[in-house]
């Protein structure tokens, strides 16, 4: 039939012109236009050499029934989330069918990933639209495993926090590698070891140099012995300790105030002497002083990801300048951008806010400034459930003073989804009282 389709195209025009059009209307259901990529890479990398041949290794061996994964597994600070995505990039060849990325420690909501919301987002970049992903997890994984089969493909699971939860991701296809980004080891993933430690004092300055160039360091010879001893071979505290070599100042950070013994610091077991929370503390005292308040009271709650709004209610400020603010930690890398726009702490940066906030603040402050946060994504909340659902009688009236137009044009109201029933068959909801509410 192929060579009967063939020959006659190829003799005719007219029929030609016609497969062609009917070609061009037939709908793929898992091939992507152009390839999936990773994130861009960081412009100044340096050293990391014994680390990407273990990785060239496991990609270069023969197929033999075991899967082709690895776990770079490192400290908060030490850049393997960096070395992923810089040997992903550097090794491009190998995957002509493109590289996958997906940050499990973060969803698009912000949260951490679940399983099916990692392969939702893995099929979405294999090219499938949300009507052909499956329901249900188990299909999810189903679907995955058998579109990835015949591919050469780099997996990148960022972040991972258990081997349970990447053990749905993985697949025995012989050409896909994955690399899974963790903290720590996991002795229960059967994966290849790769132990990214600190940079080594002379890798450490060749990074900086990069960074800062060749005169800046000459002029900060003087300097840079102590730079690097509290940096302790971190690429984060080397890159946010930059803007000292440039303008140099006291590089011993006198002793933090003792905490009360009821007062959390989010981390207790993070030392002084770690350099991520060295490099916290000195970007944290270049600091102006709003934004210095701002970095401390958004640090007193595990947020996973907030905006200039929640900013602003938090820290009693309008949201232009709660924007500004928020631009002014992430320059300092106290903050990362997310893709939606939003903020967020590396969990070792943040147990420093919390903990200076407590100093600081003291309870009655820091307390203030959560019963803000939480009234905040309260009003948030009810004031998206009633503009997606306007006559629902499940949902509570919006707080008095709630921005009524927030989200108008940002959520499809249910007499409006597809999904939603005929009117003439939608049982009449029960009357809006208080007692119908509190049922629900």
């Amino acid at each position: 039939m192929a060579r009967i389709i063939h020959d006659s195209v190829h003799s005719d025009p007219e029929l030609a012109r016609t497969w062609n059009s009917f070609a061009r209307s037939v709908q793929t259901t898992g091939v992507t236009i152009g390839r999936p990529r990773l994130p861009a890479s960081v412009r100044f990398f340096t050293d990391r050499e014994a680390s990407m041949k273990l990785l060239d290794r496991e990609a270069g061996r023969k197929p033999d029934g075991r899967p082709r994964v690895a776990l770079l597994h490192g400290g908060d600070s030490m850049g393997t989330s960096a070395l992923a995505v810089h040997w992903g990039w550097r090794s491009e060849s190998l995957f002509p069918d493109g590289q996958l990325y997906v940050d499990l420690g973060r969803s698009g909501a912000g949260s951490a990933h679940t399983a099916g919301s990692a392969l939702r987002e893995l099929l979405r970049q294999l090219g499938l639209h949300d009507g052909q992903i499956p329901p249900s997890e188990e299909a999810r994984i189903d679907a995955f495993r058998r579109i990835v089969a015949d591919r050469k493909l780099l997996l990148v699971l960022d972040h991972a926090r258990s081997a349970a939860q990447i053990a749905p991701l993985l697949t025995s296809a012989p050409s896909v590698l994955t690399l899974v980004v963790a903290r720590r080891p996991f002795p229960g993933l059967d994966a290849f070891p790769v132990p990214v430690g600190p940079l080594s004092d002379r890798d450490a300055a060749r990074l900086l140099t990069k960074i800062v160039g060749k005169e800046a360091m000459r002029s900060a010879r003087a300097t840079l012995p102590a730079v690097l001893a509290r940096c302790g071979g971190s690429p984060y505290a080397l890159r946010a300790a930059a803007p000292r070599l440039l303008d140099p100042g006291p590089l011993t950070a006198a002793p933090p105030l003792p905490l009360p013994h009821h007062e959390p610091t989010g981390d207790p077991t993070m030392p002084d002497s770690d350099p991520m929370r060295t490099a916290a503390e000195d970007a944290y005292r270049l600091l102006r002083p709003d934004a210095a308040r701002l970095y401390r009271l958004m640090g007193l709650r595990p947020w996973p990801a907030f905006d200039a709004e929640a900013a602003a209610h938090v820290a009693g400020i309008d949201v232009d300048a709660a924007g500004e603010l928020l631009g002014v930690l992430a320059d300092a890398l106290l903050l990362e951008h997310t893709d939606s726009g939003r903020y967020r702490y590396r969990p070792s940066v943040r147990a420093h806010a919390e903990e200076t906030a407590y100093r600081q603040e003291g309870i009655g402050g820091c307390s203030a400034a959560t019963t803000r946060a939480v009234d905040h994504y309260l009003r948030l909340s009810v004031t998206a459930a009633r503009a997606a659902l306007p006559e629902s009688w499940r949902v509570p009236d919006a707080p008095a003073g709630s921005p009524v137009g927030a989200y108008a044009g940002r959520v499809t109201p249910w007499h409006a989804s597809p999904w939603n029933c005929p009117t003439s068959s939608k049982p009449s909801p029960p009357p809006r009282s208080s007692a119908s509410r509190t049922r629900c």
